[in-house]
């Protein structure tokens, strides 16, 4: 996942993000702590971006940290915590090569992270870190992009304009990798001042790929790791996913006996 993917975009992430009510998903996280009976005091959220999961839970008095490749996302996630009075440790590491200062009760990821680890060897080598991560009993819990939605995401091209931004998203699907690409092209106003045609909109373009995992693939990366295998929910449900589930969550606990896995 090359850092350069989010370089632009960390500019406009929380733009886009505009509409997701982040407060619901700890919500939701919560809810599954409870279900599990799990005490979760210190938390590592993987893929945190600018935060948005993050600071959440730090609002609510846990121990969090953040982890990101890029570190334009890293910088807006502390310029928010710092606005929002919150203490929060935000680390710039790759997740396949995760290393807490602390062993976790939680470690999560939200929102497509997973899916940028295109490598199948390398998102069982994530597992195995984040499981490393994690205290005896400690808990798992991510979403990932369902192969459903990113093989009927190929071929299409959309947009987005308002008076400080364009957007254009171009879609193909490599059914034989299962490999989603999205190329990004923005232009975003410059120096607070509005006036396409006077070459005051800076033009960026980021190319993105995703990997859609069958969730056979994601149980077996999981039991591989030494996870035991909780649940599997259509997002952000109690329910089993459906034919048309865009969103499946996933809950691993690690066993009380500590590590048994090799990277």
């Amino acid at each position: 996942m090359p850092q350069s993917q989010y370089v632009k975009l960390a500019d406009i992430y929380d733009y886009l993000m505009a509409g997701i009510d982040y407060e619901e998903w700890a919500d939701y996280l919560e809810q599954l702590l409870e279900r599990y009976s799990v005490r979760a005091d210190r938390i590592a959220d993987l893929a945190c971006g600018t935060g948005n999961t993050t600071l959440p839970l730090a609002a609510r008095g846990y121990e969090v940290y953040g982890i990101d490749i890029a570190p334009a996302m890293l910088a807006k996630a502390r310029q928010k915590a710092g606005e929002q009075g919150l203490a929060a440790v935000f680390l710039e590491q790759d997740m396949r090569d995760l290393e807490l200062p602390v062993p976790m009760d939680l470690v999560t990821s939200y929102h497509d992270g997973l899916n940028y680890i295109i490598s199948p060897d390398d998102l069982c080598l994530v597992f195995k870190k984040a499981y490393r991560s994690l205290r005896p009993g400690g808990l798992f819990i991510f979403d990932m992009n369902a192969v459903e939605k990113l093989s009927g995401a190929g071929g299409d091209t959309t947009f987005a304009d308002d008076e400080d931004m364009s957007l254009i998203w171009e879609t193909s699907y490599d059914r034989e990798a299962d490999i989603w690409e999205i190329r990004l092209t923005g232009f975003v106003k410059q120096n607070g001042l509005h006036e396409k045609q006077g070459g005051l909109y800076e033009k960026f373009v980021e190319t993105h790929r995703e990997k859609a995992y069958k969730s056979d693939q994601i149980l077996g990366f999981l039991r591989e790791a030494g996870f035991v295998v909780r649940d599997v929910f259509h997002g952000f449900s109690f329910d089993p996913p459906r034919h048309d589930s865009r969103r499946i969550f996933y809950a691993a606990q690690k066993n009380n006996q500590g590590d048994k896995t090799n990277d």
